[in-house]
């Protein structure tokens, strides 16, 4: 009888799994893939506050014409559409009167700003093309320099 009653019970259990098995299988199978779409993640462009300033690196002599100036940042990564908004600032001494430019060549941008020791400026534009972007300053070649990355939104 023992063994009866067990018979049984193994019977029940393995019905009882092959049901919710074909539940899951019906449910999983059932879900529209338009349903799914409004779950997912979409990107929402952000305003991207960056600061830059000039500086020299007082570890290196100018060395014939290459001079020790840099930018603080050499690499400001947004996201293609993101509004940038760069803060640039000149430290150099106002006696000085050494101008520095923050600017990309690449026609996606154009940008050129050159301001004077003392000052600073704001940059503003909207990150529209994906890629990697050199920034330069006209005045300081080949050290102050720098890349702007804008990540396409597929990334």
């Amino acid at each position: 009888m023992l063994l009866t009653s067990n018979s049984v019970l193994m019977s029940l259990s393995i019905s009882a799994i092959v049901i919710a098995s074909i539940g899951i299988v019906i449910a999983i199978t059932s879900i529209d893939k338009d349903d799914l779409i409004e779950y997912e993640e979409t990107y929402v462009p952000q305003t991207r506050d960056v600061y830059v300033f000039s500086q020299v690196d007082e570890h290196i002599e100018e060395v014939g014409k290459i001079p020790p100036d840099m930018f603080s940042q050499d690499t400001i990564v947004v996201r293609q559409g993101d509004r940038v908004k760069i803060h640039f600032y000149n430290l150099e001494p106002v006696e000085s009167q050494e101008h520095h430019t923050f600017t990309i060549n690449d026609p996606a941008y154009k940008i050129h700003h050159d301001i004077n020791a003392g000052e600073n400026s704001l940059i503003e534009f909207t990150a529209s093309e994906n890629g990697i972007f050199e920034y330069i300053c006209t005045y300081h070649q080949p050290t102050m320099r720098g890349e702007l990355v804008v990540l396409s939104l597929d990334d």
